[in-house]
């Protein structure tokens, strides 16, 4: 899987899990990648389940480091892209 992929499949399974949240993606370099997931709090255990697999996986198994951050949309508000 690319970088671009993993971003992708990760944006969308976070979408699955809060569909209200604001994601923002932040690349670090060829193969390394933040996403952060503004979203209300109560979703944060549904985001992290839906994603840790996959991000594990990622890095163990194509070398690609895409972490997942959630934030309190209700605390922390997204920035502007």
């Amino acid at each position: 899987m690319t970088l671009d992929e993993a971003i992708t499949e990760l944006t969308e399974r976070i979408q699955r899990a809060s569909p209200d949240a604001v994601v923002r993606v932040q690349r670090r370099s060829a193969d390394e990648a933040a996403i952060r997931a503004y979203a209300p709090a109560a979703h944060e255990d549904a985001i992290k389940d839906a994603t840790r697999d996959l991000t594990l996986a990622l890095l163990t198994e194509d070398d690609i480091d895409v972490q997942v951050l959630v934030y309190d949309i209700a605390t922390s508000l997204p920035p502007q892209q």
